[in-house]
């Protein structure tokens, strides 16, 4: 059964408003409306979060909708230097276990604002690092470091959504966030690739813009009201009892022992071909800028609009649905790639992955809330954290020898995919009956 931890009061006690904000009529109208939506008790925090979550839209559709393509396309990245450029973003959550024993009894919100700060705000300076000889080794340093130190704020962000949302809203507020995100990676990507196909739009100073709006996501962050941190309970534990009682999470869990294993299987599958996208597209295809924005636009329109249904598909059927459900519209993709006649057809697989995605980075984390004990859910996010990590530095590693083992043929490395990932379904689904299986016992 799905624990559900006690609302605090403080998501159901309304936090006042800057009394400078109530005099504008548009901001007046905007809060008349969303508070149809969005309670009082969590609106200051909520307000706050969808202005980080709109700035990170806008950062992500100037770089990340562009990042691997640009580093294979224009600056000629190798075969091995994609699979490290993939392999960035986990490598860093392999370090998740020490930042979560880091944080405890501590503030959380410093972990987010400082990380996504220097994280984010370092693309400022691509346009005086990224040239010469060596601007192929500088952009990838970029897109390589950037993500690894981001990675330190996942298990205080998990956290942080625990406590200013309620157990009972909290997948439909998190998803009216990711709408805005969604909204405005949308717009942000588009222009971008017009920007640059046609009106000769250097990516450096693109990537700058972006790194702007990056800054904007820790200020704004920054801005959430939350409690004062509980001081802990006697000496903090040592790094291996931690680790200890950290994977012993497996042990005792059995809803979480079989969740973790289906995310270990789909999230491996998805980072195999999630690593072969960009070059299949390069290579094959010859992807044009407009091209990769059109990609990004359908996958945005579609998360946008997948957000109203797993909201609502969350709150009403639980996370371990909305994650089996997800992750098996996910398992289309690769299978859309190995078919692929056409470009077409990876419109259509980039639309159903960002629908899946959005039910899938939903259902993570709220799975990994609603499973974890009161107080603990740093700690269960810094596990997830952890194998997500150890899976996602492998998977691009090995993805292009792999390819090589099964002859080079595109086609197989997409099925290989699809069958590790529809493995990761199967053991969702143990964990879906345990939940049910000890719900009708109790």
């Amino acid at each position: 059964m799905e624990q559900k931890s006690p609302s605090s009061s403080r998501h159901s006690s309304p936090s006042p408003e800057p009394k400078g904000l109530r005099k504008y009529k548009p901001y007046t109208f905007l809060r008349r409306q969303l508070g149809k939506v969005v309670p009082d008790g969590v609106w200051y925090n909520w307000k706050w979060d969808a202005v980080a979550g709109m700035s990170a839209g806008v950062y992500q559709g100037a770089i990340w909708t562009f990042a691997l393509q640009l580093a294979r396309g224009k600056l000629h990245a190798t075969g091995l230097q994609m699979g490290i450029a993939s392999a960035a973003p986990a490598i860093g959550y392999l370090f998740a276990l020490f930042w979560a024993r880091q944080m405890e009894g501590k503030s959380k919100l410093p972990f987010v604002t400082i990380t996504w700060l220097l994280s984010r705000g370092m693309f400022c300076l691509t346009p005086l690092l990224v040239r010469g000889a060596f601007a192929t080794e500088w952009f990838l340093m970029l897109i390589c470091l950037t993500p690894i130190l981001f990675s330190v704020s996942a298990p205080a962000y998990t956290s942080i959504m625990k406590e200013i949302y309620p157990d009972e809203h909290r997948g439909r507020l998190m998803s009216y966030v990711r709408i805005g995100m969604a909204a405005t990676m949308l717009i942000s990507a588009r222009v971008m690739g017009v920007l640059q196909e046609h009106y000769g739009l250097d990516y450096r100073w693109m990537f700058a813009f972006g790194g702007v709006f990056g800054i904007l996501t820790a200020y704004a962050f920054f801005r959430l009201r939350l409690a004062p941190p509980l001081p802990s309970e006697g000496e903090k534990p040592s790094l291996g009892e931690f680790f200890k009682d950290t994977f012993g999470i497996l042990r005792r869990n059995r809803q979480y022992r079989f969740f973790t294993i289906s995310v270990i299987l789909s999230g491996f599958g998805n980072l195999l071909a999630n690593t072969y996208y960009p070059v299949y597209q390069v290579d094959e295809f010859h992807i044009t800028p407009t091209q990769i924005a059109t990609l990004q636009n359908l996958g945005g329109i579609l998360s946008l609009i997948s957000l109203f249904f797993w909201g609502w598909f969350l709150d009403r059927f639980g996370s371990l649905t909305c994650v089996l459900a997800a992750v098996l519209l996910n398992c289309c993709t690769p299978a859309m790639y190995a078919m692929a006649p056409h470009i077409g057809w990876l419109y259509l697989g980039s639309a159903l992955q960002s629908a899946a995605q959005s039910g899938v980075d939903l259902g993570y984390l709220n799975t990994t809330l609603s499973l974890s004990e009161p107080g603990r859910a740093a700690q269960y996010q810094s596990l997830h954290s952890f194998f997500f990590g150890l899976r996602g530095t492998i998977a691009p590693l090995i993805a292009f020898p792999l390819l090589g083992v099964l002859g080079g043929v595109w086609g197989r490395g997409f099925w290989l995919c699809f069958f590790v990932m529809l493995a990761g379904v199967l053991f969702q689904s143990f964990a879906l009956r345990s939940a049910r299986t000890e719900q009708r016992g109790n």
